[in-house]
């Protein structure tokens, strides 16, 4: 299409920064050993790569590595889990165990409490006893014969005849009974006062047994548990390293697939420049070959100039250049009508895609270039290698047809 009023030839020496003239130097030198570009590119393949690779193996082995110590670790963890189950039921039974004891240091207190019963009321039987054997010398005192039954009943003390009757049936006892008998109860006495601190210092063993077994089983616990705590933290520890192993492996392998792309385009470029592209003869311009692309000796510097720099970048790109009459015809019927009107008189901006006149193109001088990336036309302004070119195109006299983010020319038409 046809642009503004900007010049079409070269940039003037004065416009040339100290960069392109070091650029320009290595064209040269690019030109001449175009075969020797291409041996450095893979002689670059195998030296990025290798070290790459090295480094993906190393991830490798440490992930087996970091992988058989996970399963040995899970081995540990499965056999201190069994010994912590085994000692929990071990627990569970010491807790019934426990209860058992528990309820036998209930009995034992009831029995306890039921011997200091019987020590009470037999300590009371003997306290009556030794009252009997002291009235015991009164038995002389009631045996006299002394008023008959009736008369004391009738007397002013009813009780009267009670304590006399008694006395008297206590007088008709000897004192070696009463004395048997108070010696019976004091030894019984002794057996329950010793079955008593028998029932004591049962009850205490029971209960200090009770406390130091279950102090036993909390302190085993309490160490299987920290055992435990410990095999899960360095399992967890483990577990993030598997994961930084694999974040590491997968930019390992980003890195290693851009390299691989930076080298291949390197070697397409070089290949470019090693294999040229045939001129068409008769054409209307004198052109030239640069990197692949047939453009017009005007501007055969500074595309040459733009291309290196572009691919010290990294952005290894191609495009094409000049463009016969014809097929500038053949894209007018394709993008704007078969009719003569449609392919010479009707507006480029009415095409679609715009399409320039036959004769009125930049291509048709070999002063334009439709860029491409990676095999496919630059259609974003968004990419990388677009704002790339677009950083650096204007010190080589080249500028973009706004409509057309791959298209540039020496006016931007």
């Amino acid at each position: 299409m046809t642009g503004t009023s900007r010049s079409s030839v070269p940039l003037s020496r004065n416009r040339r920064n100290r960069r392109i003239r070091i650029v320009a130097a290595a064209l040269a030198f690019s030109a001449l050993a175009a075969t020797a570009s291409m041996a450095n590119a893979q002689t670059l393949e195998n030296e990025r790569t290798r070290d790459i690779r090295e480094q993906q193996d190393q991830i490798g082995d440490d992930t087996l590595a970091n992988l058989a110590e996970l399963n040995a670790l899970q081995s540990d963890i499965e056999d201190l889990l069994n010994a912590y189950d085994t000692l929990l039921a071990a627990r569970d039974r010491a807790d019934e165990d426990v209860e058992a004891t528990k309820r036998n240091l209930e009995e034992a207190e009831k029995q306890q409490a039921r011997t200091g019963e019987q020590i009470t009321a037999l300590e009371a039987d003997i306290a009556e006893t030794r009252l009997l054997l002291q009235e015991s010398a009164i038995r002389a005192f009631i045996s006299y014969q002394g008023p008959n039954s009736e008369q004391t009943a009738l007397s002013s003390d009813p009780w009267q005849h009670e304590r006399t009757q008694t006395l008297h049936n206590f007088a008709n006892r000897s004192t070696e009974d009463i004395l048997d008998e108070l010696r019976g109860q004091l030894s019984e006495l002794d057996v329950l006062r010793e079955q008593s601190a028998r029932y004591v210092a049962e009850v205490e063993q029971l209960r200090n047994d009770a406390l130091e077994r279950q102090d036993r089983f909390d302190t085993a616990l309490a160490r299987e548990r920290y055992a435990l705590d410990g095999l899960h933290t360095r399992q967890h520890s483990l577990a993030h390293r598997a994961l930084a192993l694999e974040a590491t492996a997968t930019a390992l392998a980003a890195e290693l697939e851009e390299e691989q792309r930076l080298i291949a385009a390197a070697i397409a470029a070089a290949e470019r420049r090693a294999r040229g592209i045939t001129v068409p003869p008769g054409a209307p311009v004198d052109l030239v070959d640069v990197w692949g692309i047939l453009v017009n000796t005007a501007i055969e510097e500074n595309v040459r100039g733009l291309l290196t720099e572009l691919e010290a970048d990294g952005f290894s790109v191609g495009g094409s250049g000049y463009r016969t009459n014809a097929r500038q015809i053949e894209l007018r019927k394709e993008h704007c009508g078969t009719s003569e009107f449609a392919i010479y008189e009707m507006s480029s901006s009415a095409c679609s895609p715009p399409t320039a006149r036959p004769g009125f193109s930049r291509h048709e001088f070999g002063l334009a270039i439709d860029f491409t990336w990676e095999g496919r036309l630059i259609r974003s302004r968004d990419t990388a290698v677009y704002q790339a070119i677009a950083r650096i195109a204007e010190n080589y006299g080249l500028y973009n047809l706004p409509s057309e983010p791959w298209h540039w020319s020496d006016t931007g038409g």
